[in-house]
């Protein structure tokens, strides 16, 4: 996937909830596409996302062992809340941002079998401006949202594989090993 697939998957939504006839836009439209654009940002992290943990657990016993599952993988679970409608982009992305740090949790197990419960996003850094967009929109363009979308969708995309990682570490457990032990995020991949 992509943020070419990314942005298709925004744009299928708004068309879907408003449709393309701005001659039939009413008072709920634009909290109809903020809707659209939060359950598209919500399908394709859901899809496409997966988190890397390193993990250190302890087998009760005598003596007490290392548990030999040492990273797991997780998806994620969770939604983005729409964000308000406005006209200052800045802040617009900024609650996007806000509303994926607040809305996703690892899910309830890794594939390995680990417990960790804890957010994946807590560090705010998408860059995106509205110069980037004014600067690839042209004004002879017929439908220009596919390539806009995609610098949005970008990124959403470079801050999720870069900055946003929450570094926290915190109380893990491996059932299926008895273990339990500790655990931190070590990746976190958005395709």
């Amino acid at each position: 996937m992509s943020k070419s697939a990314f942005a298709q998957k925004i744009i299928s939504k708004l068309k879907s909830a408003i449709g393309t006839d701005g001659q039939s836009f009413g008072d709920n439209t634009a909290s109809s596409a903020m809707q659209a654009v939060a359950d598209g940002i919500t399908e394709y992290l859901i899809a496409n996302t997966k988190v890397d943990i390193a993990y250190v657990g302890i087998i009760p016993g005598t003596p007490p062992v290392s548990d030999p599952t040492v990273e797991d993988t997780f998806k994620i679970v969770g939604k983005c809340a729409p964000p308000k409608a406005s006209d200052d982009f800045s802040s617009w992305l900024a609650e996007i941002e806000s509303n994926i740090i607040a809305g996703f949790s690892l899910a309830s197990k890794g594939t390995a079998g680990v417990v960790f419960a804890q957010k994946p996003f807590a560090i705010s850094g998408i860059t995106t401006t509205q110069s980037d967009l004014k600067a690839k929109h042209s004004v002879g363009d017929e439908s220009p949202q596919q390539k806009i979308w995609e610098i949005v969708c970008g990124g959403i995309m470079d801050w999720i594989n870069g900055t946003a990682m929450n570094p926290e570490s915190g109380a893990a457990s491996h059932p299926t090993a008895t273990s339990t032990g500790t655990a931190n995020i070590t990746k976190i991949t958005l395709t």
